[in-house]
């Protein structure tokens, strides 16, 4: 048996690769000539994650991966050619990945082919991996332990290839030294790595478990296997909790195709090692192939909602495979419109619909870097485009392909309803659910619009992980999403509310009850949609007044509004609350129930919009933000308006359908130009449209309201954590002795470092109240203490600033009246009394801290003052407070690891940045009597 499937199924395929698909053994092949005629060198240095290395710095733009120019790395954009240290160790990263993949093809091919130097390739990556691997430090690492990377789901990519390459040619009767040793010097020493660091309900752990149950197989382990398929972040329980009953990963389309490529092997593997997993996950599983379609825009790219890249087309290879292994399991109507697309219809692209072979792009195959996502321009496939797994596993011959019509749909699970016209040229999405987890956006309510290849309301996704952009992109501000209070929405799932589609007319309804995108407010979303107009309908409900914002990300011009002048928005000073992206901010006001009108064009096509306000005086805010990723900045629209409810409802047109728009007693008449008109009122879950024309009148209820929605507890506030505060862990009282905390290994949040092997540094935090002041002293034990130095350059790692990778504390008070925490960066400086204090981006400001510190025998030690005013006027103040003391070492770039006053116990430091949990304080009482 090999690990995908059995010995006589992979004799079978030889006679399958030889025959049907003998085109797509003949083009992988092809692609192996060059390291074939020079056998590839494997990187010596370990990869880099940087914000400048494998990155334009011309226009942004994510630069070429050749797997033969180790040194001249090229802007598709620009067209310029760079070089450097940083570029060269991102360049390692796709490489390791690259050459893996490479093992896989040279051994699957030597499988079906027999071709000795197919069995020399492979066993030669296989060999040389065994005598460089463990030379890779585990150290500086980004997101978990790992040697070759800076991340743990890269190793464990890398590592399944490789087990896969051993495999096959181990099924082929090529055992010997070679795979032997592979399995001393890699597998057992790699799988120890990755079985070190369990990511949960992340995607990433998709993979980490499909590189354990694969080398935990290879090694004889059926425990260590069996445990990745049924543990409590295995195999079966992200089935059952990650890919949502619909059949989509929760982290939406990027990470559902990402994660689904993992499940499968996944699947795959317990499949061949005899475990039974669960029909009804594995029809959830089955689904999974087709979802994608469920939400693709007009031109089959994918919408980039949450972490995904912009603008990313399903006319890739790796989609038409992931179709191609869904039919090995079910025939499934979708997956062959699909292949249909793929196939028979050549995409569209700027040079039109005319000649089918000039949209014959390479597929990028020839440089693909095994699992990992590096996507490509769109371009009209065949099955010799297909990877490896289609020649393991996909049917010898396809069932005839038909073309399948693009229908309505709402994903409930999922949280995204899709309204489609004009034979789905029109698209149309209201995103409303399920938060996405840690690659999700703050961005419930958002809405979408496309018509043919005019994107008029899109969603931009994701630039760089490592560039401050993100946090643009990551702001309710960057979407067409509502936001209360000039801050974005907390992370909460919304909920359906109606869904009606009869074709002509359809409506989705949803809603993110209170308290939910914010403390006390109710907002929801109604959107209706019409052949060649919709109305978007905002509304939301609080006990007091609130200020709304609805972003319109659409370059238009205005008109219905007054002057406007410069100004700069109000709004939350977070570093994802989007404001502080902001320039060239101007403003204008408009009337109730007066039609504010927008025009845009794109090409010789032209969308209106008629927006309403409710309540008293609207402003109209245009500003200058980042654009899609790699598209510049652009300006957009936002409209702010005032009160304890209210409504913004749009009517927009993107066929020239509309000639005006009217509100009047409580009705939206709108008036089409061939003199039809109709009328929309609602009455709570329920529309009513009646359409006048000539002499005729009819209408149509739309209802297909959700009776029992799913409903989740939203999160609690910061400032009501007080409001059933438990009992403080201390009175402070002036003149009495400090409150002691000592922290070791329980408190210690490690990198790829344990504790122990960080010299086991310890802190003692003493918390007092001295006078009219909250004292607290923090005193580390640890040498060498390294202190970044105030000139030091930005080392430009990540998007987190420097400080954080340098001995000091982060220090982090909160009083029951402030809505966030204050919060400081603190870092000694050797030439001064004073260290160096920063205020964390975002955090409650202006509350006066004094800083002191200064060396010790065994370490070093700082001391904050607050004054007790500044946290209340009461006899007794209530407050509550954290320190974290980070951990740095001589010979790293990123720090060690971090001591954590509340505790560190099962976490690690990666991804922390400088950003804490305020639910994790601990809490006190001082009084200066």
């Amino acid at each position: 048996m090999t690990l995908l499937i059995s010995r006589d199924a992979l004799a079978r395929r030889r006679e399958v690769a030889s025959g049907p698909l003998a085109g797509l053994a003949a083009s992988l092949r092809a692609d192996l000539e060059p390291v074939v005629q020079t056998p590839p060198e494997i990187p010596q240095v370990k990869a880099l994650l940087s914000r400048d290395g494998g990155r334009c710095p011309r226009d942004g733009a994510t630069l070429e991966f050749d797997p033969y120019s180790s040194e001249a790395h090229r802007c598709a954009v620009c067209g310029n050619v760079y070089a450097g240290d940083r570029h060269y160790r991102w360049w390692v990263t796709f490489r390791q990945l690259w050459l893996a993949e490479r093992a896989v093809h040279a051994a699957l091919l030597f499988s079906l082919t027999r071709e000795a130097a197919m069995r020399g390739l492979a066993e030669g990556i296989l060999d040389g991996y065994s005598e460089r691997y463990l030379t890779y430090p585990n150290r500086d690492n980004v997101l978990g332990p790992t040697r070759p990377f800076f991340s743990t789901y890269l190793e464990s990519i890398w590592l399944l290839q490789l087990c896969v390459a051993l495999d096959l040619l181990e099924s082929s009767s090529a055992t010997n030294r070679v795979t032997r040793s592979f399995r001393d010097h890699v597998i057992e020493p790699s799988l120890r790595i990755i079985a070190s660091y369990d990511e949960g309900a992340s995607n990433r752990q998709v993979w980490n478990n499909a590189a354990l149950i694969a080398g935990s197989i290879l090694l004889g382990r059926d425990r260590e296997a069996a445990r990745a398929i049924t543990g409590a972040s295995g195999l079966i329980s992200h089935l059952d909790s990650g890919l949502l009953a619909d059949g989509t990963w929760y982290e939406g389309e990027n990470y559902h195709l990402f994660a689904h490529r993992g499940l499968w092997y996944g699947v795959s593997l317990a499949n061949s090692a005899g475990v039974e997993i669960p029909g009804r996950l594995l029809s959830r599983f089955d689904e999974g192939f087709a979802t994608p379609i469920a939400t693709a825009f007009p031109d089959f790219t994918f919408p980039s909602r949450r972490d995904s890249q912009y603008g990313v087309s399903l006319r890739q290879w790796r989609f038409a495979e992931s179709c191609e292994l869904g039919l090995v399991r079910n025939t499934d109507p979708r997956l062959l419109g699909a292949l249909w697309e793929l196939y028979d219809n050549a995409p569209v692209d700027n040079i039109g619909e005319g000649n089918r072979e000039a949209q014959r792009r390479a597929t990028g195959r020839w440089r693909s870097t095994a699992e990992s996502e590096r996507n490509e321009l769109p371009t009209r496939l065949t099955r010799a485009d297909l990877g490896w797994r289609s020649l393991l596993m996909a049917r010898a011959e396809l069932p005839s392909l038909e073309p399948t019509a693009p229908e309505s749909v709402v994903l409930e699970e999922q949280g995204i309803g899709v309204i489609r016209r004009d034979h789905g040229r029109v698209y149309v999405a209201l995103d409303y659910g399920h938060s996405g987890g840690g690659h999700g956006h703050p961005d419930r309510l958002n809405l979408l619009l496309v018509n043919g290849e005019h994107r008029w309301l899109d969603d931009m996704g994701t630039g760089s992980y490592v560039d401050q952009s993100l946090h643009w992109y990551r702001s309710t501000l960057a979407h067409n999403a509502p936001l209360v209070g000039g801050k974005s929405q907390a992370r909460v799932h919304g909920v359906l509310r109606a869904f009606d589609e009869r074709g002509g007319a359809g409506w989705i309804a949803a809603e993110v009850p209170s308290p939910g995108i914010a403390p006390d407010a109710t907002v929801s979303r109604a959107v209706v949609v019409m052949p060649d107009y919709l109305i978007d309908q905002v509304n939301w409900n609080a006990p007091h007044d609130v200020t709304i914002d609805l972003p319109i990300h659409v370059v238009a011009s205005i008109s219905g509004t007054g002057q406007a002048s410069s100004a700069v928005p109000e709004g939350a000073t977070g570093a994802e609350d989007g404001f502080s992206f902001l320039r060239e901010a101007t403003v204008a006001t408009s009337d109730r129930d007066v039609a504010v009108h927008l025009q845009a064009t794109s090409g010789s096509d032209t969308a209106h919009a008629w927006a309403f306000t409710s309540g008293g005086t609207a402003q109209w805010w245009r500003a200058v933000a980042p654009g899609a990723p790699g598209k510049g900045d652009k300006p957009f629209f936002f409209v702010r308006v005032v009160g304890p409810a209210g409504s913004v409802t749009t009517v927009w047109s993107w066929a020239n359908a509309v000639r005006h728009v009217t509100w009047h007693a409580g009705a939206l008449h709108v008036q089409l130009k061939e003199e039809a008109r109709h009328v929309h009122t609602r009455r709570e879950w329920e529309w009513r449209v009646e359409l006048f024309a000539g002499g005729a009148r009819s209408s149509i209820d739309l209802a297909g309201i959700r009776t029992y929605p799913r409903r989740e507890t939203p999160p609690v506030p910061v400032s009501a954590l007080f409001a059933s505060l438990i009992p403080p862990s201390h009175q402070l009282r002036a003149g009495s002795p400090p409150v002691k905390y000592f922290l070791a290994e329980r408190e210690y949040r490690p990198s790829e470092v344990s504790w122990l092997d960080a010299g086991a540094p310890r802190a003692a935090v003493q918390v007092g109240v001295r006078g009219e002041c909250v004292d607290v002293t923090v005193e580390v034990e640890k040498t060498p203490a390294v202190f970044r130095d105030r000139a030091a350059p930005d080392p430009a790692l990540d998007n987190e600033h420097p400080d954080i990778h340098s001995d000091g504390v982060q220090f982090y008070l909160l009083s029951p009246s402030w809505s966030e925490p204050a919060a400081w960066l603190i870092v000694p400086e050797s030439a001064q009394l004073r260290p160096r204090v920063r205020e964390i981006e975002g955090s409650h400001p202006h509350i006066p801290l004094d800083a002191a510190w200064l060396k010790t025998e065994g370490g070093y030690q700082i001391t904050l003052t607050i004054p007790l005013q500044a946290l209340g006027d009461q006899a007794s103040t209530r407050f509550s407070l954290d320190v974290i003391v980070n951990d740095m070492a001589p010979d790293r770039e990123r720090r060690r690891g971090q001591l954590v006053l509340s505790g560190g116990a099962g976490e690690f430091v990666y991804l922390r940045g400088d950003r804490h949990d305020a639910s994790r304080f601990l809490h006190f009482i001082a009084s200066n009597d």
